[in-house]
Parts: structure tokens; sequence; C-alpha cells
């Protein structure tokens, strides 16, 4: 395998069967359907998928699935230790359009089984969602509140996600519109003085670590947009040869091959904050670019 040290993190990159490789969410169709015409016709794939020792796919979960979906063989992928305190659990939190009046939203939330309770502020939210990783909870304004659901309709992490994602689909179906934002802009920012009184945010379940890896043990998957994890550092720009990983050799020889691949190439080390083929990147990165001749 070839391998990447930084201060904090040891990344170790080498091809997997694709088969061996456990999905932790759902996937999104409209998503599935776009990467499957682009993998049809790409030739090379870009980066690879992030994993922890167990298989487990923490970053890539879409182009895992549509890599099972056209039959290919092998992945690349990036080998990190989830239980590194760098690699951090963060959440999408989902912004609620076109709301007419929080009553008809309380209504829904009664109809799945759900109790609303005012709370006094966000640090208040944020302490009761600590303790509770099976509540959610709604911001409007400066008003905020806890959700939480009877045990007999959510008893574990995966239930907590099922019953939002319940919600977000009657929320739709009501004419109201759900958009995804990372946690940080809400909890940390000033995001929601931006919203007006049709808007609200919904704060969704902290999850842990552990019950990621717990779920996935027990053949149990997360609703889409579940989690987000921040990796302190990752690779860009392998780009492996996509006719490889359908190929008929081993696996101890298409890593030989890969192992050489990235050997014969440069890579650069970039500071977090970078912006590379037009995505912006938080995280320190390792881009890896052909020898110039």
């Amino acid at each position: 395998m070839f391998c990447i040290e930084t201060e904090t993190l040891r990344m170790e990159l080498e091809i997997v069967r694709v088969e061996s490789l456990l999905l932790h969410e759902r996937i999104l169709p409209h998503l599935v359907e776009r990467l499957v015409l682009e993998f049809e016709n790409w030739a090379n794939l870009e980066n690879p998928v992030i994993v922890d020792k167990n298989h487990i796919v923490l970053d890539g979960n879409h182009r895992t699935y549509v890599f099972k979906k056209l039959d290919f063989t092998y992945i690349p992928v990036c080998r990190i230790d989830y239980s590194d305190r760098s690699a951090q659990l963060r959440y999408w939190f989902r912004v609620i359009g076109n709301l007419k009046s929080m009553d008809d939203l309380k209504r829904i939330i009664a109809e799945l089984g759900g109790e609303v309770q005012q709370v006094k502020g966000k640090e208040a939210l944020k302490a009761v969602l600590e303790k509770n990783c099976l509540c959610c909870g709604i911001q409007q304004g400066d008003s905020f509140a806890l959700v939480s659901f009877s045990e007999d309709r959510v008893c574990d992490a995966v239930g907590a996600y099922d019953a939002l994602e319940k919600l977000q689909h009657l929320l739709v179906e009501k004419g109201m519109k759900v958009d995804y934002i990372p946690c940080q802009q809400v909890s940390e920012g000033r995001f929601c003085e931006g919203l007006d009184d049709s808007q609200m945010v919904i704060w969704t379940p902290q999850i842990t670590k552990e019950m990621v890896v717990d779920a996935v043990r027990r053949e149990r998957v997360f609703a889409p947009k579940t989690t987000r994890h921040l990796i302190p550092a990752r690779p860009l720009n392998v780009n492996v040869p996509t006719r490889w990983l359908k190929e008929k050799v081993s696996l101890e020889e298409i890593n030989e091959r890969f192992l050489d691949y990235l050997k014969s190439k440069e890579m650069r080390r970039l500071s977090p904050g970078q912006v590379v083929n037009g995505r912006y990147y938080e995280e320190e990165l390792f881009v890896f670019y052909d020898k110039k001749r």
C-alpha cells in the first residue's frame, strides 16, 4: 500500500474489492443516476473513497454504490483510523422553506408520534441534543424547540434519522422545501439571521461514531445525508484508469500495479482552504500529478 503520514493522520491508499465495502447511508437516486452516466464515460476515477479499518465507507457512499451497480470488481480507497480524534463526525441540518405556520409542523410531528417542547435558546438546545442523541431540534428566528419521539417509535440512532426522513417527506407533500446545510454554519455562525418567517432549521440527531459502526455491524443503514465526516487531510487526483478496475486480475497484482503507478507521480502538499477543480477544501490536501518530462 501507499502511505501518507501527517502530524495527526495516517492515510493508506490501496485497492480493495468493491463487494468488501460497507455503506452506512442509503443513497439519493438522482445522484446515482448522474454518477452512473459519468462513470460509464470517464476514463479515470479521480479520487479514492474514504474508509475505516472495518471497510465502512465514510466518504463516497454514492460512488461505491454506483461501482457495485456497474459491476466493477475493484475500487481505490484511502483507509484511515476512524477512532482517531482528528476524524470528526458532523451532521447535515435541514433548512425548511415555504413553512406557512408552526402549527402545521407540530401537527405533522404529532402524527409521527413526536412531541415538541420549547427550550430557552440555542445553548440550551445544544446541551439537550448532546445528552440525547435520539432527539432533534427546531430553530425559527430566536425560537428554539426540542423534538422527541417515544421509545416505541425511535429506539436507536438509525430509527432517529428514519423518523426525520419521514418528517421531511410529509413536509414536502405539504408543499414545503427541504435543503441541506453543514451543521457548523448554524450552530457556530449567524446563518439563521438571514432566514425569513417562512423558513426554519431542523437540528438533526447528534449521533456518535460508535453508533455508526454499531449500525453497520447490525446491517442497519442510515437515511441519506445523516453524517458529514471531516477528515484533516485527503489525497486528490489519484486518477486510476477505470479499465483496471474491471480486469480479471488478483488483488495482489492490481495493488502492485497501483503502488508503482502512485510512485511514478509527483505529490504536492497543500494547506487547508484551497480550491481544486472548482471545489473548496477545508482540509489539508495531498495532490498527485504526472511527473514533468
